[in-house]
């Protein structure tokens, strides 16, 4: 989770899977004493659910599309089915997101440049399903939290359907290539729908 110079960036301020992606580990005594690991894809909004569980507190909804206005809801999901049974089939995705701001892109013709150029109002909002992470960039309302899908600045598009060494899987952007608009439709429908239809359906 910490980049080394890779893409010519330091630390984690990106999307990159390099900057995203941190170990996650749990031990339970009593389930996980004899070890277990799954290739399932979790997020570290996962373990506040999972404690709660596993503690046998009273669990949490998920939070609504409209949840300003909801004191306690979650984002994540528990872990614990996972632990019981590590194979079966878990989130169709897992997301997050980094701003920048007007200064640090290019230029392009036909956008209106806000005044404050140093502002950041342009968020690179990523999908990473099993096989692929896709990345747009696009005009973000820091007010309301909500994207501009019709505003689009960048799309990023990387394979990760090999065992990748050094994360060299994503220093090919595939977004622009012929041939992948099939895979960039899926993966863009995937992210706009959001991390709602993501979730697994647990009994």
């Amino acid at each position: 989770g910490w980049q080394l110079g890779e893409h010519g960036e330091w630390a984690k301020f990106t999307n990159f899977e390099d900057a995203t992606r941190v170990p996650f580990m749990l031990r339970v005594p009593g389930v996980t004493d004899e070890g277990m690991r799954t290739s399932a894809l979790v997020e570290l909004i996962d373990i506040y659910p999972s404690l709660v569980e596993l503690a046998g507190l009273p669990t949490q909804d998920l939070c609504p599309q409209q949840s300003h206005n909801i004191s306690e809801c979650v984002e994540g999901v528990s872990v614990v089915p996972l632990l019981k049974n590590s194979t079966q089939p878990w989130k169709k995705a897992s997301f997050s997101q980094y701003p920048r701001p007007n200064s640090g892109l290019k230029t392009l013709p036909n956008h209106v440049y806000p005044q404050n150029r140093e502002a950041e109002y342009i968020m690179g909002l990523t999908v990473r399903s099993d096989e692929w992470r896709y990345t747009e960039w696009v005009r973000f309302d820091r007010d309301t939290a909500t994207a501009n899908w019709t505003d689009v600045w960048g799309v990023e598009l990387y394979n990760h359907t090999r065992p990748t060494v050094d994360f060299d899987d994503e220093n090919y952007n595939h977004a622009y290539e012929r041939g992948y608009e099939g895979t960039l439709a899926q993966m863009k429908e995937l992210l706009m729908a959001g991390w709602r239809h993501a979730v697994p359906e647990v009994p």
